[in-house]
């Protein structure tokens, strides 16, 4: 006889009945911006729908839909709210059910689990648990066909989790972590905590995480750690808390959604009379070889090289190039808006970088050594249009939103690693504006908004 895992919170985290819970994702999912690439894990919220269904549509806007014959399996992964437990369990049951029908669970991916000694097929931490089953009607409309490896973890380190995942996981599964940010601060608060959460996820570096308040932070932990070992790249796709889509503001939860995907490979082919690629390189360290070259007197990369060796280096971009010396700014220039190719615009913005910050003397070729280089790739400005100086407040979503602030003729930005420094939207924009050579609360009297997101490169370890 099959075992069933039966919905536990239809009807009161999502709709009960299947025609509306169908309707509901998919109109989530057309609010989401589209994706370009697919992703090989995601990270999602798990609370009820009209709080932060939007921003786990971000993180499945862009899962293919797959094949109808061939099943994609699925890593679905959440902390234990309701049932304390040791170690983590993959449930004992053949299938989970949702309004929207069966998802069959992977009997090859559990066994491989519970084979662990620290991995039980208990079914009690499963029953009523939400963190999971919030995630299904999301991958049944997105997904032809899959089967799920259900974990629940209670007390249990990231990094052995990260162990679990790569005794078991195969190219082709997609990971699924489910989790909320911060818990039932005020809004003002709730922001703060989750910018610095944020940015300790970005920086891929698991060990930041300590005070993060994210319930699934083992889960995040593991993920970030199978990242570093898999060489994958992350990029945030949504954040933002309860007060910006149905709660009050006195106690809200915190939601963000991430995307990691493969290192970008190098070109395979190469036309005529032009050398063989070589293998692929990260952004940051182009800038460094292009810097090391210039200081000492050589004549740097030549961007027609990249372009041939490098497709993407080709096409059109926009990127800044910011230095530090420990942990203090050393330079920073870039561009706001694609006008060149991208490889061009990367060696340019990283000599003005080293060379030409009008804030900082001049880079030398000894200081090299002890400055790290980090390239934000944007996307293309956006208007931000807002009533009033409140209603920009609410709709700003720190940490992911770079800020063009113009008003009479005067023009400043801030990318969204500046929130790390100013989490709070009023004093963000306030030095925004002064930036511009502005009145410091110009943001509230009819100054121009625009946004943008980015996506950062950090120089790897090995490179130094």
């Amino acid at each position: 006889m099959e075992r069933v895992r039966a919905p536990a919170v239809a009807g009161m985290f999502y709709p009960g009945d299947a025609r509306a819970l169908r309707a509901m994702v998919e109109g989530l999912l057309e609010q989401a911006p589209p994706v370009r690439e697919e992703p090989l894990a995601v990270i999602a919220p798990h609370a009820g729908f009209i709080y932060s269904g939007l921003t786990a549509a971000h993180a499945y806007k862009g899962i293919a839909r797959g094949s109808a014959t061939a099943p994609r399996r699925v890593f679905l992964i959440g902390p234990s709210h309701r049932v304390w437990l040791e170690g983590a369990s993959v449930g004992n049951y053949d299938a989970y059910v949702t309004p929207l029908g069966r998802v069959p669970v992977d009997r090859e991916g559990v066994e491989c689990l519970a084979a662990r000694p620290d991995v039980s097929r208990d079914e009690a931490p499963h029953r009523l648990e939400h963190s999971l089953e919030t995630q299904l009607p999301f991958l049944q409309v997105t997904l032809v066909n899959f089967r799920i490896v259900p974990i629940v973890y209670g007390e249990m380190s990231g990094g052995h989790l990260a162990d679990l995942l790569e005794q078991c996981w195969r190219p082709g599964d997609l990971i699924v972590i489910s989790t909320d940010l911060s818990h039932y601060h005020p809004y003002a608060e709730a922001k703060q905590r989750d910018a610095r959460s944020n940015a300790a996820i970005l920086a891929g570096d698991p060990r930041k995480l300590d005070g993060c308040e994210a319930c699934g932070n083992t889960g995040v932990w593991a993920l970030l750690e199978t990242a570093r070992r898999q060489r994958w790249r992350l990029v945030l796709a949504d954040l933002r808390n309860s007060g910006d889509t149905a709660g009050d503001r006195q106690r809200v939860v915190g939601y963000a959604s991430y995307l990691f995907y493969p290192e970008r490979a190098a070109r395979s082919s190469v036309e005529p009379g032009v050398a063989p690629a070589p293998p692929e390189v990260g952004l940051p360290e182009l800038v460094r070889t292009h810097l090391e070259s210039v200081l000492s007197g050589g004549s740097g990369l030549e961007a027609a090289d990249l372009r041939a060796r490098w497709a993407h280096l080709a096409q059109p971009g926009a990127c800044f190039v910011t230095l530090t010396q420990r942990g203090a700014l050393r330079g920073c220039i870039g561009s706001l808006v694609a006008h060149r190719s991208l490889a061009e615009d990367l060696l340019e913005n990283g000599l003005s970088a080293a060379t030409r910050d009008p804030r900082f003397a001049p880079v030398c070729s000894s200081d090299l050594a002890g400055l790290e280089i980090e390239v934000s790739l944007l996307s293309p400005p956006e208007p931000f249009p807002h009533q009033d100086g409140a209603d920009l407040i609410r709709r700003l979503q720190p940490g992911v939103h770079g800020v063009i602030l113009a008003k009479h003729g005067r023009r400043a930005t801030f990318l969204p690693q500046v929130w790390e420094q100013l989490p709070d939207p009023v004093q963000f924009l306030s030095h925004l504006c002064r930036k511009a050579g502005l009145d410091g609360e110009c943001w509230r009297q009819g100054a121009q908004i625009q946004v943008y997101t980015v996506e950062k490169r950090l120089e790897q370890r090995s490179s130094r």
